[in-house]
Parts: C-alpha cells; sequence; structure tokens
C-alpha cells in the first residue's frame, strides 16, 4: 500500500551526506532517522495514539476550507486493531480481532462486518484494496516504510532540528513529481513520529496534515476493545465475504 507516504527497515547504513541512486537525492541521515523509527515501532507488542489530521478542500466556491478529524488508534501486533474517529460530519469506528473487520457508525448506528485476514497489514492492504478503506497512517507501520521512501520519491531530505508543539524534533522532506511530505520525528528516546504533511503538487497545492499525540507504548490492552458488539437497535446494512 503506497497511498500518503510509503515506510520502515533498511539495515544502518554509513554516514554520508548525499548519496546518488539511479538519479536519486538520498539524504542518508534521513534514512537513518527512518530505520531509528520503524526500530522503535517494530519492538512495541501493542501501541495506542491520538492523531488528529487537517484535510484542506475546495468548497463550491473554489474557496480553501479544513476538514478536521480526530481518531484514537488501539493496536495488538500482529493481529488486533480498534479506530475511533469523530469529526464535524462523522463519528465512526473500525473493530479489527483477526478474523474479521467491523465499521460502525455511531451517527446512524449501522454497521458493515467483513471477513478479514489474519494479520494487520495483510488486512489493511486487503480493505484498501478491495472496498477503498484507508486506515489513518498505517505507513508507519510497514515493515518496508524507507524501501518503499526510497522507491517512490526522487529526494529524500534531512531538513534539520525544527520545534513541534514545544518538542525538539527532526524535520525530514521527500518529494516526487506528485507530492512533498514532510516528517518531523521525535528527538526523544523513542523517535517517534510527531508530524506529517503532504502537499499535492497536482490538485493546487492542497494539503493533508496529521499531528500524533498521547502515544502509550506496549500498554495493556484487552481483547474486548477489538471485539465489535453492536447496540440492540443498531442496523447490520451488509455482510461481505473477503475474496480468496
Amino acid at each position: 500500500m503506497k497511498k500518503y507516504i510509503t515506510l520502515f527497515v533498511l539495515s544502518v547504513l554509513p554516514y554520508a551526506t548525499f548519496a546518488q541512486n539511479e538519479d536519486k537525492k538520498i539524504d542518508l541521515d534521513a534514512i537513518m532517522l527512518y530505520d531509528q523509527m520503524g526500530e522503535a515501532i517494530g519492538e512495541l507488542s501493542s501501541v495506542s495514539f491520538h492523531l488528529s489530521t487537517i484535510t484542506e478542500e475546495f468548497d463550491a466556491d473554489k474557496k480553501t476550507v479544513n476538514k478536521y478529524n480526530e481518531c484514537d488508534v488501539k493496536m495488538v501486533g500482529p493481529d488486533k486493531l480498534s479506530v475511533k474517529q469523530h469529526s464535524k460530519d462523522k463519528h465512526s469506528a473500525y473493530y479489527y480481532n483477526g478474523e474479521v473487520i467491523t465499521y460502525y457508525s455511531f451517527s446512524e448506528n449501522n454497521y458493515i462486518t467483513v471477513d478479514a485476514p489474519d494479520n494487520i497489514i495483510d488486512m489493511i492492504d486487503f480493505m484498501h484494496d478491495n472496498f477503498s478503506m484507508d486506515f489513518p497512517a498505517a505507513d508507519f507501520f510497514y515493515p518496508t516504510f524507507t524501501d518503499d521512501i526510497i522507491e517512490n520519491f526522487d529526494t529524500i531530505t534531512y531538513i534539520g532540528l525544527d520545534l513541534l508543539g514545544g518538542e525538539e524534533c527532526n524535520l525530514t522532506q521527500i518529494e516526487n513529481e506528485n507530492v512533498i511530505v514532510k516528517i518531523w520525528i521525535s528527538d526523544e528516546a523513542h523517535t517517534l513520529p510527531k508530524q506529517f504533511e503532504i502537499t499535492y503538487k497536482k490538485k493546487d497545492n492542497l494539503k493533508f496534515q496529521a499531528t500524533f499525540s498521547d502515544w502509550q507504548l506496549s500498554p495493556e490492552l484487552n481483547d474486548d476493545i477489538f471485539d465489535f458488539t453492536p447496540p440492540a437497535s443498531a442496523r447490520l446494512i451488509s455482510v461481505l465475504i473477503a475474496k480468496s
């Protein structure tokens, strides 16, 4: 899945300022940061975090407006995920327990259940490919993050230290013909992502921004968090069978 940006594990490369790879400009300081971030995430048995997103869109008058969304994400590897999200127009959640994934609309009090692959990564790919369903910041949990960035972006740059929300972060930038992506990575011990921002070159430079907060590393999460029990009044609107 290579939608927003694409994430994680190369072996640590020797120090260099820039390297040329098939006409690509690759700053190895940025690559080392992506590796460190990937290693920190990969060592977690479970995780939870909050994600705030801002999406720029054009309204009917072609004026730029911001759409806001708040997400709470809980994950236990390799096969449990819950996402609760709330915006002005929508309040919904996903529950995945390693066998099925359920989408529930609090606003409409209805739900859809889908047979799913038996691990988070394959489930996300399956839902994206078959039902155009995306998950917030999913790329940061892919074991091919760094490889995918190198494959899909022409320029990878380490910009330097930047203060973000009172926290010192390492700022990197990746770019290809379609997008410019800035990624802020915490300079604290866990080197976790703090924020990323995408500028869509071919869409009038509209932006998407996502900010991470409230990281909980390897928390104790009960399995029932990932099982959906419908309210008595909820309506099942569809049961979709996964393709083999």
